[in-house]
């Protein structure tokens, strides 16, 4: 009975290592992302962002240990009243694939963010642009240009 409940143990044990060595790849493509979307969009990048993702780390490392906690108690309930082994970490995967989803989310909020604001920009310059006096300006110089000239010719050749 002693053996039965520390056997598959080291299998559990490392698969949980293996979803957490994933989870913290899903946390580098996300702080890798938005510091390559902070530097394409121009912002300033600083040890501000690198000291949330530290934190996100330890945060999701914990939950993930907290996985592997519950795994643990399982396999040893599981030996003890089942006879057998319970050889698979399924609370820390799942809590591990929903860690990852997370970061898949971030990364896609960042690139979403991304296009609205290049949308604002464009925005905000075509109004720079074109503010009222622009567009009376642009008015007025077209209906100088085509004094004189019949309207049919002002139709035909209506192309600013």
């Amino acid at each position: 009975m002693k053996e039965l409940i520390f056997e598959g143990l080291d299998i559990m044990f490392l698969l949980s290592v293996i979803v957490m060595l994933i989870v913290i790849v899903a946390i580098g493509i996300d702080f890798v992302s938005g510091w390559n979307k902070a530097k394409l969009r121009g912002e300033e990048r600083n040890s501000y962002a690198a000291s949330r993702s530290f934190m996100k780390i330890l945060i999701y490392e914990g939950i993930t240990i907290i996985g592997v906690c519950m795994d643990t108690m399982i396999h040893f309930a599981w030996a003890m009243f089942m006879d057998s082994a319970y050889y698979v970490p399924l609370m820390t995967v799942v809590f591990g694939i929903i860690l990852c989803l997370t970061e898949a989310w971030s990364v896609k909020e960042k690139a979403d963010h991304k296009q609205r604001k290049r949308m604002d920009e464009a925005a905000q310059a075509i109004a720079a642009i074109l503010d009222k006096e622009t567009v009376l300006a642009l008015i007025q110089n077209r209906l100088r240009e085509n004094e004189g000239v019949g309207q049919r010719e002002v139709l035909e050749n209506d192309n600013f």
